[in-house]
């Protein structure tokens, strides 16, 4: 008997079950289930028109919000979305599925504390592995673009080969006004060198989203020690500082620059100026680069050099799959103190970019550069005039990367040859000049 009364009771409930689910169905108008079809299928736009239909029919119904909010979700409307889940949670306020929807929908709409509320709320209750860490993910993205300061740069260690570290005319017989004689001494020849150098960039970046954007502070430190030829070691120091404007289609940045340089530990120059530049993105192939820079400079061993430099560059950038294709145009003017130092300049850099197989990467480049000088030189009896042209090839090689803490290592190989060609013999030189680096970024 009193199995029956059991097997009695399961039946009542089960038909209950069964009258409950036909009154939902009943409950909820053909445009639901033709809106969750369209989800299953990908077709959110479509889904968003059926689910809304049949919300202004039943709009306190909880499976029919939760649609709703998916769809609205899916389709950009993301405050539809958070009202359309809190009417969810009105009705069950522990649904941990609903509140995570809801903490992606706030995290679109850049309401981060809310949505980190919601993402811990749901961590709260030992949700399966895959959404814990997606959670956790969700988490870290909102603490990272909440960060207002970062420090990056690269440290850079190289050993150079220099077949004419003084860039030594090709003849050491010199014409100067109608007359020749014979250099003596350490420039009258080629002397060649090797180089162990250093260089140290650091970036700050200060990030504020309450304002169009960043400020960023640029230190750079060069060391050249030469193993022979000791008075050609030299020391660059370098600080620029402004704001930089980032949007889609372009990055512009806005800077006030100071240098100082010294020769074999002695004082050379120093210079303070202001820079700017612009990267115009025209496509995802297609860019420009546009550069404008003014310096003071103040040369210690010559006050005749001191100068006012102002100095512009333009050119495009092509990117197609492994290849990068780079042409920069630009021109230079110089006026200092003794005019026979001002000069003009116009120049042009064409390089070429290719990634290769196991993280290689080739590279070769052309330049040219033509200086004309504004007046006679005394002693040579000439308006001095010199072009110069560069080749360069190299290779390099990612020896490491870790890309979740931005940092590598790069060895790179490459190799200069210039050939300048002046009105004074003086300034006619050759050299040759083999390099190896390595880099880390951090």
């Amino acid at each position: 008997m009193a199995q029956s009364r059991f097997f009695a009771v399961l039946l009542m409930i089960a038909l209950h079950l069964s009258l409950a689910q036909a009154a939902v169905a009943e409950e909820l108008p053909p445009s639901y289930s033709q809106g969750k079809q369209y989800m299953d299928q990908g077709r959110f736009e479509e889904a968003y028109t059926e689910l809304h239909k049949a919300f202004l029919l039943e709009p306190g119904h909880p499976d029919l919000n939760f649609q709703l909010g998916r769809a609205a979700f899916e389709t950009g409307r993301f405050e539809e979305a958070v009202m359309a889940y809190e009417r969810v949670l009105m009705a069950d306020p522990e649904a941990s599925r609903v509140k995570l929807e809801l903490a992606r929908a706030y995290l679109q709409l850049g309401t981060k504390e809310v949505a980190k509320q919601y993402f811990k709320e749901v961590l709260a209750t030992n949700p399966p592995e895959q959404v814990w860490k997606n959670i956790e993910t969700f988490l870290a993205n909102i603490d990272a673009s909440e960060q207002k300061h970062f420090v990056n740069g690269t440290f850079t260690l190289g050993h150079a080969w220099d077949d004419n570290a003084r860039s030594a005319p090709v003849s050491n017989l010199i014409s100067a006004s109608g007359f020749e004689f014979q250099l003596t001494g350490a420039n009258a020849t080629p002397q060649s060198d090797q180089i162990n150098n250093a260089t140290l960039v650091l970036n700050h970046i200060y990030k504020n989203e309450e304002y169009p954007f960043m400020w960023k502070t640029a230190a750079t430190s060069y060391n050249a020690l030469y193993q022979s030829l000791h008075d050609l070691d030299v020391n660059y120091l370098g600080l620029a500082t402004g704001p930089v404007f980032q949007k889609d289609g372009y990055i512009w940045d806005v800077q006030a620059l100071g240098t100082y340089i010294d020769v074999e530990h002695d004082r050379y120059q120093s210079s303070f100026g202001a820079a700017s530049s612009l990267t115009y993105f025209f496509s995802k192939n297609i860019m420009g680069t546009f550069a404008f820079k003014a310096e003071e400079k103040n040369n210690y061993v010559d006050p005749d050099r001191d100068a006012l430099n102002l100095m512009f560059s333009a050119g495009p950038v092509l990117v197609v799959d492994q290849n990068r294709l780079s042409l920069l145009f630009n021109k230079e003017k110089e006026n200092a103190d003794n005019e026979v130092n001002s000069y003009d300049r116009f120049g042009w850099k064409l390089r070429y970019d290719r990634s290769l197989p196991y993280d290689f990467a080739a590279f070769a480049g052309l330049g040219y550069t033509m200086t004309d000088y504004d007046a006679t030189h005394p002693f040579f009896g000439v308006t001095r005039s010199d072009e110069v042209q560069e080749l360069t090839a190299g290779v390099s090689r990612l020896l490491w990367q870790d890309t979740a803490r931005n940092q590598a290592l790069i060895m790179q190989l490459a190799h200069t040859y210039t050939n300048s060609d002046s009105n004074i013999s003086l300034y006619t030189y050759r050299k040759n000049v083999t390099e190896l680096n390595l880099t880390v970024s951090f």
